[in-house]
């Protein structure tokens, strides 16, 4: 499967590339087995594979019928919130960054229940319970797919 995987995402970016991504492993019946991401990092893409191989997927991999990578366009700073409550929830992934504790939450597009930015932010703040500044980011993603 290691191969398999590096073969769909070579297809499209290099082994040196430094880019973020999100796996995303299923069961034949679409259940969710598992999800990482990986964000700010200086590994490259060939590195960053085989440590979530090792890390996630390989004590799955029996199970696994379908994974979906989605490497991560750039990622724009929101100083707009005028712009930003604008945006397409169902394109756009949302990134909440907790400024006085350092920690990040992100939100994915399309979630059916989310209808508009407005709604994702009041979102992740309760589910979270974020009670402190936050600063909001946006990005897209290129998502492959692999059906075993």
């Amino acid at each position: 499967m290691l191969q398999e995987i590096k073969n769909l995402i070579y297809s499209k970016y290099k082994a040196e590339d430094k880019i973020w991504l999100f796996f995303s492993i299923f069961d034949e019946n679409w259940a969710l087995i598992d999800s990482t991401w990986v964000v700010s990092t200086d590994k490259t893409l060939e590195e960053l594979i085989n440590l979530l191989y090792e890390g996630k997927i390989k004590q799955h991999e029996n199970k696994v019928k379908h994974v979906i990578i989605n490497i991560v366009n750039e990622i724009s700073p929101q100083t707009d919130i005028n712009a930003f409550l604008q945006m397409d929830p169902k394109i756009n992934w949302v990134i909440l960054s907790e400024t006085t504790w350092d920690k990040t939450w992100v939100i994915l597009p399309n979630m059916k229940w989310i209808t508009s930015m407005k709604q994702a932010i009041a979102w992740i703040k309760s589910k979270y319970q974020l009670q402190w500044d936050v600063t909001i980011s946006t990005f897209t993603v290129n998502e492959l797919t692999l059906d075993r």
